[in-house]
């Protein structure tokens, strides 16, 4: 993968991720390549700067952010850890027992305030937006 050529905002953070969840929990990885980046940024900015992660670590951090917008087996942390070293997004040493988070990368790809979104809060944002058309319909009727 390549690096994306400019560097994600806050307000494309939330329509990539409106886009992704509009249906309901994330049941497949993302085809665009842009949504791709997107999760591996978000996933990437779970990790704290200058601290070292074993993979069991790493594997536990990711397995819990996924599990708040995704379809539990859609695709698992081991993929997602795979992409962001693949990205270069964490650092994995020589031996692969430890990672850390590439802060510059990170710090290119994604500004700071879009750093700090919850895809779980989009994704229950949507929901409850959802609800409560579906409630204003029925009182209609």
């Amino acid at each position: 993968m390549t690096p994306p050529e400019s560097m994600f905002e806050h307000s494309e953070v939330i329509e990539a991720l409106t886009r992704m969840l509009n249906a309901g929990p994330l049941d497949h990885l993302p085809k665009r390549r842009g949504d791709i980046e997107v999760l591996l940024a978000l996933a990437a900015a779970q990790f704290r700067a200058r601290h070292t992660y074993r993979e069991d670590e790493v594997n536990a951090q990711l397995a819990a952010w996924l599990d708040k917008f995704t379809v539990s087996g859609a695709f698992d942390h081991v993929t997602l850890r795979r992409f962001a070293v693949d990205r270069r997004l964490l650092l994995r040493n020589a031996a692969g027992t430890a990672y850390r988070l590439n802060t510059g990368l990170l710090a290119a790809q994604i500004s700071e305030a879009a750093q700090a979104i919850d895809p779980g809060e989009v994704l229950a944002s949507l929901q409850n937006e959802r609800d409560r058309r579906k409630r204003e319909r029925a009182a209609k009727q």
